[in-house]
């Protein structure tokens, strides 16, 4: 490294951190006097600790202590059940491990959260500490080892069925036979696979039964053989074999299942038809249909639209007629207008006819000077996007109105700055998103559930606001500004200390699995994707704020 010295003296650490990006793992350098060297912008994020105590010279005592407080303690054993130790027990082993040569650990952090921790300590005393999450990997080993079983028990059912089963490939193959057919046929399960039906069987019955095996094999039309086997032991048994055809396209499979009927019907003679051995008397009558279960109602606000007049602002015919008609449906006086210049038009004839516009419905891909004209005017504006006018129209523009006779809307077009209360109530609900659209749309789903709530409009204030009114939910916007959601996240946790951590809930915009993982790093435990609805969020209520709900009027922090 001697070619570094007269470069740029961060050039090792920008190695070591592009490193660190590289294997998609934090990595943290300590010296024998156990002080941090390095540590890599990852390895703060997978365990929820401040950056400042990542910086060269820092003990390791004061990172474990950290780590330690985060909720994050490391040391469980391979079922991820974490011994009971007092806080010093736990540092004392945790730094007792930094000096273990080599060590390798699988830790269960949060649920559904896995990292796997490898350190090793030089003979120069210098030590590496490796973390890397690894929770997607474990979930692919849980369902792998989940199907696997699953497999093992399928074969053992087939396998011990009282029907002969039998498979076959494309090319007639048997590939698979179970016990009983194996019994059937009076060979061994090795006598059987990898052979064709016409090492087997006898000529006249291959000839017979080829013809009938390609076409459900090709067409996968399955068919029913009724026939009369003498078995190889002289017995003779009457069965309806089945034919059909399992698999995807070009990997089909020929299965063919015999089902013995001999105990059902009887015969008695050569030539007579058959009859059946039991009586319709003996029959046991069994019913199994099902009453259809009426689905939830979905929640919604209790507001009356009949009065309501409403103006529908759309870029195109097909949008505006929906509207009109989801609103019409609900009993409100709709009219429609096509761009800025209509809706100032008309806004200024209601107003010199005196007729009052509850509200004005804005197209999100219409220009925001809609916006402008109905703000100039006075009149309430909802934006909202096209694909959820079916599902969420009525419940938004429900909301809207309620807030706008209430004098509790925002415009969002004024700058949008969460406060603090003047009876400084808890919050049940801390929003932290700085899109004014979907700060609209949070308001109005979580105002008709009934919670407090106040929103932040960027990342250094939803850690303001969550030290001012200790919410019992945050919902957290990753791209926010100052600090993203995944730092304010971790900051929380990093400021939580012993207290109980608050439940976060990450807001993505698109379901990346490097997001997700960010996420979870930061120390979110759930997340849910854009655009939000009313039924998103009242799964992620029904989780985190259940018990002991004190659901009252809903509270807007607005201010300043």
């Amino acid at each position: 490294m001697n070619d570094l010295d007269t470069a740029d003296p961060n050039i090792q650490s920008a190695i070591l951190e592009a490193m660190s990006e590289g294997v998609s793992a934090g990595v943290l350098l300590y010296d024998k006097n156990d002080q941090i060297v390095f540590a890599s912008q990852q390895f703060a994020s997978l365990l929820s600790v401040a950056k400042d105590l990542l910086s060269p010279g820092t003990r390791l005592r004061d990172l474990l202590v950290a780590i330690h407080d985060a909720g994050i303690h490391l040391g469980a054993d391979a079922h991820g059940q974490r011994r009971s130790l007092s806080r010093e027990d736990w540092l004392a082993e945790q730094i007792s491990g930094m000096w273990k040569e080599r060590a390798e650990a699988l830790e269960c952090v949060r649920q559904d959260r896995w990292l796997r921790v490898t350190k090793r300590r030089m003979p120069s005393g210098y030590g590496v500490c490796v973390v890397k999450d690894v929770s997607e990997q474990k979930r692919r080993e849980d369902q792998w080892r989940l199907d696997t079983e699953r497999v093992q028990i399928t074969e053992e059912v087939l396998d011990n069925l009282p029907f002969p089963i039998s498979v076959k490939d494309g090319n007639g193959t048997f590939v698979a036979i179970n016990r009983a057919n194996c019994d059937f046929l009076d060979l061994n399960a090795d006598a059987i696979l990898g052979n064709s039906g016409s090492d087997i069987n006898p000529p006249a019955l291959e000839e017979r039964l080829g013809p009938i095996n390609r076409e459900v094999y090709e067409t996968g039309i399955p068919v029913d053989l009724p026939e009369r086997i003498i078995r190889p032991d002289g017995s003779t048994a009457i069965v309806v074999v089945h034919k059909y055809r399992v698999g995807k396209p070009g990997r089909y499979y020929l299965v063919t299942l015999k089902q013995d009927v001999s105990a059902l019907v009887a015969q008695e003679g050569d030539g007579q038809p058959l009859v059946p051995r039991i009586r319709e008397e003996d029959l046991v009558e069994i019913d199994l249909t099902r009453r259809e279960i009426p689905a939830s109602p979905k929640p919604h606000v209790q507001a009356d639209l009949a009065d309501a007049k409403i103006l529908v602002v759309a870029a195109s015919l097909d949008t505006e007629a929906r509207a009109v008609a989801i609103l019409g449906e609900q009993g409100a006086d709709v009219s429609a207008v096509s761009g800025p210049d209509e809706l100032a038009l008309f806004l200024q004839l209601a107003s010199e006819s005196d007729v009052r516009i509850d509200l004005v419905v804005v197209d999100t891909r219409m220009r925001s000077d809609c916006v402008q004209v109905a703000d100039a005017h006075g009149t309430p504006v909802l934006r909202i996007d096209p694909l959820i006018l079916e599902r969420d129209l009525p419940l938004f523009v429900s909301a809207e109105l309620k807030r706008a006779s209430e004098e509790m809307v925002v415009s969002p077009s004024e700058d949008w700055h969460p406060g603090t209360p003047e009876n400084d109530r808890q919050i049940d609900i801390l929003v932290a998103e700085d899109n004014e659209v979907n700060q609209i749309v949070f308001s109005q789903i979580i105002e008709s559930f009934g919670y407090r709530y106040a929103l932040a409009v960027d990342g250094e204030e939803a850690v303001r606001l969550w030290r001012e009114h200790s919410p019992r939910l945050v919902l957290m916007d990753v791209t926010l500004p100052k600090l993203t959601g995944f730092e304010a996240s971790a900051a929380i946790r990093a400021l939580e200390g012993n207290s109980s951590p608050v439940p976060i809930v990450g807001v993505l915009a698109q379901a990346f699995d490097r997001d997700r993982e960010s996420c979870f790093g930061a120390g979110m435990d759930d997340v849910i994707l854009k655009p939000i609805s009313p039924e998103a969020l009242d799964a992620v209520f029904r989780r985190f704020l259940t018990d002991g709900d004190d659901v009252s009027e809903p509270v807007e922090l607005a201010a300043s």
